[in-house]
């Protein structure tokens, strides 16, 4: 949600008890009001979830998903699920969410994902004439490699630009030009 629509409406919700209970323990562990954590819970559903259930997106640990990539030894096979995934996922899922495919939403479909998607964190910097992203996980070196070739895949089939690429064990930074 943008933040031009902050005009606020009240609702009365109903809930049970042991549900009111989890949520007031919820916020009090997260130092925040209730109403906070429930005006946060439903922003997620307005942002993914309602998008990802459609979608038939899963959630897996990250300890699973690491365990999945370090089974795959050819790196050619690591790099070509990477290519693949960068055309057909990001594709699919910006044409789903947004109706067209462009750098904004290419850029917040990456922001929404790794915002709620839990396998990494991306900072995404606006530079001028470049538009920089830095992504960090704890899935190791393989998943370095397989976001390389995801970003790279991405970013030269839907903008039409080669990206600047660099990865350690856990991050993946990406420079390209701003369209």
């Amino acid at each position: 949600m943008s933040t031009k629509q902050k005009r606020v409406i009240i609702r009365t919700v109903r809930v049970t008890k042991a549900l009111d209970e989890i949520l007031v323990e919820d916020a009090n562990l997260k130092g925040t009001s209730l109403n906070s954590l429930i005006s946060s819970i439903l922003t997620k559903y307005a942002e993914w979830d309602r998008y990802t259930e459609k979608l038939a997106h899963v959630t897996i640990p990250t300890t699973l998903l690491r365990a999945l990539l370090d089974l795959i030894t050819d790196e050619d096979a690591l790099a070509k699920l990477g290519d693949r995934l960068g055309v057909e996922l990001s594709s699919e899922t910006t044409l789903f969410w947004f109706k067209k495919i462009n750098q904004e939403t290419l850029l917040r479909f990456l922001s929404l994902a790794y915002k709620y998607g839990g396998a990494a964190v991306i900072e995404i910097e606006d530079e001028g004439p470049e538009l920089k992203f830095i992504l960090y996980h704890k899935l190791g070196e393989k998943a370095s490699i397989w976001f390389e070739h995801y970003f790279d895949k991405l970013i030269r089939t839907h903008l039409k630009v080669i990206p600047q690429i660099a990865t350690t064990e856990n991050s993946v930074t990406v420079r390209f030009q701003n369209t």
